[in-house]
């Protein structure tokens, strides 16, 4: 009886298992990973049970390899690089060390020898695009279902409905207040949303005695025109043309009225401007020299830095890179924030200017695929914001200085930093970065408004140095500051020359 019972029990085992490989492990390929997928939701598996046994005989595959060339502090790739390894297992990113900051020089070069990296900084996009240097992003963000990037920035990368870069730095242009000059001239405290009168009103007042009102004022009609426009950018660039229409000359006219204050402080070297370097005397005092005795009759130091330094300079335009100056041992203790640009009327948000260094992926990747995965990690992961936090915090030099003996002792800084901006659109990210560096309210203000910034023209428009800082800018400083013409007598003709310069640019990119 019981070897019939057993008998039979073996019977229905077998019937059991014969019903579960036929029919309880029905599969689907997922064509978008190339994995296959049961019901149940596991993955790996066949229907004739024999995965286990190939994965065994079937060697590990090498992890694809992806060349970064960087400005990134060398240490601070490297560890990088390594957080996203230990996440991505099927990729291994290696350092392209070109021994700091490179350029498009440097890239023509490896491109010519046919060793261009796989994920790279570029300073502008017009000599890589020439060349066809780069490749297009946009099917990879068309597929982002957590959109964390900026769409500003991605605009800017785009050309002829291509994205062929993302941002990894960003940094704010503003304007830094000395906020105690102000309460020692019984002049209000502004708010973030200040007018261009009130902003006037401060260096005019501020400027007398030992006391300047800014360090200059030309960089300001590179901005007034968009915070009156949103159409407007960096040098009134619009996308297709520089739009010197109305509220260029009102930023023009603007200057102009400052300067013939003589509110800043760097006016006070145009009296040297045309001597020869070495003067023709017995002493032979060179124009440098003769600049720090002027400072030091006039203030007591020998430059302008110094002067605002000590506490004598009620605005100073900054950018973001330059916030620590606090620290420096000649920092007279003065309480500051540092504000948007000025808008032209009460109520009016203001919008950030904004400096970005970008990534591209070259068109000859061995594997796109695995270079956007690391370049967008880089430009706006979440996860790669906590992971330098992390890599910053538990840095030491003698430690690391062991672990990468290959890299030369000077590249070794004494501390890492955290002092751009990250390119990750998510208020979290925005808020852990405003309290780790302890960020003054203003630059706060700017960092949650990034949205609707606008970008260095010299970043992504075509030769903008030579149609706006060579030709626009030119022409302010030698025909409207010196009283030959005015803003209207030259905007149409301005227009016109800046404009053909960068549309030939253009023109010939698309060759």
């Amino acid at each position: 009886m019981k070897r019939k019972i057993a008998l039979l029990m073996a019977i229905i085992m077998g019937v059991t298992m014969f019903l579960a490989a036929c029919g309880g492990t029905k599969t689907s390929q997922d064509t978008s990973s190339g994995t296959t997928v049961s019901e149940t939701g596991s993955s790996g598996s066949t229907s004739d049970g024999a995965t286990d046994t190939k994965k065994a005989d079937t060697p590990a595959k090498e992890p694809v390899v992806v060349k970064w060339a960087t400005w990134e502090n060398r240490i601070m790739a490297e560890e990088m690089a390594a957080k996203f390894n230990e996440k991505n297992p099927d990729i291994k990113v290696v350092i392209d060390d070109f021994g700091g900051w490179f350029g498009n020089e440097q890239l023509a070069k490896r491109a010519a020898s046919g060793e261009l990296p796989d994920v790279f900084n570029i300073e502008n996009p017009v000599i890589p695009l020439q060349n066809k240097w780069l490749l297009d992003l946009k099917p990879f963000l068309d597929k982002e279902t957590d959109k964390k990037f900026y769409q500003n920035f991605v605009d800017t990368g785009t050309f002829e409905g291509m994205v062929f870069m993302l941002p990894s730095y960003i940094y704010i242009h503003g304007i830094l207040v000395n906020k105690s000059l102000l309460e020692a001239n019984n002049i209000p405290v502004p708010d973030y949303g200040w007018t261009i009168d009130e902003f006037k009103n401060i260096l005019i007042k501020t400027t007398k005695g030992q006391t300047m009102g800014i360090n200059g004022i030309i960089d300001i009609v590179k901005h007034i025109p968009a915070q009156i426009n949103d159409n407007l950018g960096w040098g009134c660039w619009d996308g297709s043309k520089y739009a010197l229409g109305d509220e260029w000359k009102y930023a023009v006219d603007t200057a102009k009225e400052l300067y013939d204050k003589k509110v800043a402080i760097w006016q006070l070297e145009e009296q040297f401007s045309n001597l020869p370097e070495q003067s023709e005397g017995a002493d032979g005092e060179s124009v440098q020299d003769k600049i720090k005795n002027m400072y030091k009759e006039r203030f007591g130091e020998e430059d302008a830095y110094s002067v605002f330094l000590k506490g004598n300079v009620a605005t100073w335009l900054e950018f973001s890179w330059g916030l620590s100056f606090d620290k420096n041992e000649k920092f007279g203790g003065f309480d500051w924030d540092f504000y948007p640009f000025p808008v032209k009327d009460k109520g009016d948000k203001s919008r950030p200017g904004l400096v970005c260094d970008s990534l591209a992926i070259s068109a000859k990747a061995k594997d796109p695929e695995a270079a956007f995965r690391f370049i967008k990690y880089i430009s706006f992961d979440p996860s790669s914001f906590d992971d330098r936090v992390e890599i910053m915090n538990n840095y030491n030099k003698e430690e690391a200085m062991k672990k990468y003996p290959e890299i030369t002792e000077d590249r070794f800084p004494e501390f890492l930093t955290f002092s751009h901006v990250p390119a990750i659109n998510d208020q979290a990210v925005r808020d852990k970065w405003c309290d780790l560096n302890n960020v003054k309210p203003g630059l706060r203000e700017m960092v949650n408004n990034m949205g609707t910034g606008y970008i260095d023209g010299f970043k992504f428009v075509p030769d903008f140095d030579t149609a706006y800082h060579k030709t626009i800018e030119k022409a302010i400083k030698e025909e409207i500051f010196t009283g030959k013409k005015t803003a209207a007598d030259l905007a149409a003709e301005l227009e016109q020359k800046a404009t053909e310069i960068t549309q030939t640019a253009i023109a010939n990119m698309k060759k």
